[in-house]
């Protein structure tokens, strides 16, 4: 984040020497010469620029964290971080690390290192830029060990003893490569996350038993307020004190910040005191807390969100998978979904079923609207004939209203690390093209081509069958296709699955209307809770599950609303690679 950024010193250039892998060491003149230790630098780390880490490199950062606001400036020769041998961060700089009451310290190096295990680490004086620190090997009770493609930080506690300054190891922790903001607690202090911005926090002295590195990022979903995400998910012995900023830009009409509560791990509701725009709560499980209304909200396709008049969502007393308060409420408001269209509304996005069990994105779309159209977007490989490209979401919806994302494929894993590709599993046809048919039976939704003068809206079908048999008829311009049915013959399909717990995106028709469903980002449910979603709005005409876990995915207004969360973030960022998508564009 840009805060750390400013705390951080530029990584200068190396000098004719550390490009050798060499410092000046002077036998029996240098009180800081390395032999000293009897150690010496094998190897320089690369420094790293940006991008993708390679798969045979480890992204490590080190940084300082002081121990009292007037340390002095301290000179640092190189930080070594050995195993089998001493690699040296090659960085030579005076280091401020006062402290501020935050825990970010001041990063000193970030660098790429070979996989391997590092047990010991010394940091170099140079007296010529700053005050030394006590000059001596610091040995890890466990050996660190860095992992090829992957993000590792380092923490330093400059600490001051008597009248010397001395370098301890403060800890370590494995982050996913795009975390902005990295803090260090330490049990013995209070730490404090800035106010002022979306998220504010606050931590006690002995809120946690041990010192924790964690990460810290803030991505915009469209939302009241940024998500935040933590890794590793903090979970604290007392208490944090947090206060989250709405943006009053977002609030529906008719809404305050007053309407809105704290949920903790989709249970618990904190007591909260809201002044203007601020929510402020207490928790010791802040990875977890979403905020949430019992109000009915939607939005318009133009950006416009509302708060529907009328009884509130209401979901107390409700088991997590209890999807009645979602059925219920889409029943209730069925009437004024269909005025929105009426008004000339081409797509809705309904919130009521984000917090409450199937815990899904909702999108209505109104298909005999003539300003938009259904399409499959994929993306043919130059280099790999018969092969697609994969893509993020944000890539297959660029332009679109909403966008979700398509069926399972054979090929690549769709990792953050580099293009990958595959051929789809199911049956597929984009724009009258045929990318594949299938001779097993499938559940399939077809579209027809839309006039090029938009003299209609976009029909549509269900059909179940094997594809290379079935007669598609005119709605053959966009199919896809899927191995489960959510909705067939007008009623729940009762083979559904109800133990698969897990994320899943799904599409169904009726009423000349379409829903996109897509689970939340901490969200889950079973194929069969899905069938609640489309029972509540009466689109009975036929529904498909489409691929799940990370894959679910959706756009909303050209945002991303459901990011990956905890250990898929790890392997796909903020959103995997994907086959393709369906979108309202």
């Amino acid at each position: 984040m840009a805060a750390l950024s400013r705390l951080a010193p530029p990584l200068f250039l190396l000098t004719t020497l550390l490009s050798c892998g060499q410092f000046p060491d002077v036998q029996g003149t240098d009180p800081y010469a390395l032999s000293q230790l009897g150690e010496k630098v094998d190897q320089v780390a690369v420094p790293y620029e940006s991008g993708t880490i390679p798969a045979d490199q480890t992204r490590v950062r080190v940084s300082f964290v002081g121990d009292a606001a007037d340390l002095p400036m301290i000179g640092v020769r190189q930080v070594l971080l050995c195993g089998a041998t001493c690699t040296s961060t090659g960085v030579t700089t005076g280091v401020l690390t006062k402290e501020d009451g935050t825990g970010r310290g001041v990063v000193f190096s970030d660098v790429l290192l070979p996989p391997g295990q590092i047990d010991r680490i010394i940091v170099q004086p140079d007296p010529a830029l700053g005050q030394p620190v006590a000059f001596k090997t610091i040995s890890l009770s466990e050996p660190l060990t860095l992992l090829g493609g992957e993000r590792q930080e380092i923490f330093l506690s400059v600490q001051s003893v008597a009248t010397q300054l001395k370098v301890t190891f403060l800890g370590t922790a494995a982050l996913p490569p795009s975390v902005g903001t990295v803090m260090a607690y330490r049990p013995d202090r209070k730490m404090a996350w800035p106010a002022g911005g979306a998220v504010a926090m606050s931590m006690a002295a002995g809120g946690m038993e041990k010192a924790q590195l964690f990460g810290m990022q803030l991505i915009d979903t469209g939302g009241l307020m940024p998500r935040l995400m933590m890794w590793p998910a903090m979970k604290g012995q007392a208490p944090a004190t947090v206060a989250l900023k709405l943006d009053p830009a977002r609030l529906p009409q008719g809404m305050t910040a007053a309407d809105y509560q704290v949920r903790v791990n989709n249970a618990t509701s904190p007591k909260v005191t809201v002044q203007g725009d601020t929510l402020t709560f207490a928790t010791d499980d802040l990875a977890s807390a979403r905020i949430y209304t019992d109000r009915s909200v939607i939005e318009t396709s133009t950006g416009e969100r509302i708060a529907l008049p009328g009884k509130t969502l209401s979901s107390a007393g409700l088991s997590a998978q209890d999807t009645s308060a979602c059925k219920n409420s889409l029943i209730s408001r069925r009437a004024q979904y269909e005025q929105y269209f009426a008004n000339g509304t081409d797509a809705i996005r309904i919130f009521d079923c984000e917090n409450v069990a199937p815990y899904v994105h909702i999108v209505l779309i109104d298909r005999s609207n003539r300003g938009r159209t259904v399409g499959l977007p994929i993306t043919p490989s130059n280099d790999y004939p018969g092969k697609y490209v994969l893509r993020p979401i944000t890539s297959h919806g660029e332009g679109a209203a909403v966008a979700i994302n398509g069926f399972t494929w054979d090929g690549d894993y769709g990792t953050y690390m580099g293009t990958g590709y595959g051929t789809p599993i199911g049956t597929l046809i984009t724009n009258g093209i045929v990318r594949r048919k299938t001779s097993t039976t499938e559940a399939i939704l077809g579209f027809q081509m839309q006039p090029t003068d938009r003299s209609r809206g976009t029909s549509a079908e269900f059909f179940v069958g094997a594809s290379n048999s079935l007669n598609l008829g005119t709605h053959n311009y966009n199919v896809i296709g899927s191995t489960t049915s959510i909705i067939r013959n007008n009623a729940c399909n009762l083979n559904l699955d109800t133990t698969s717990i897990n994320r899943w995106s799904a599409v169904g028709i009726g009423y000349n209307r379409m829903a996109l469903i897509s689970t939340t980002s901490d969200g889950s449910s079973s194929p069969r809770d899905l069938c609640s979603v489309f029972e509540g709005l009466g689109y009975m005409d036929g529904a498909i599950r489409l691929d799940g876990g990370p894959s679910a995915s959706m756009t909303w207004l050209g945002q991303h609303i459901n990011p990956l969360t905890g250990s898929d973030y790890y392997k796909f960022g903020n959103a995997r690679n994907i086959l393709n998508a369906l979108v309202w564009k």
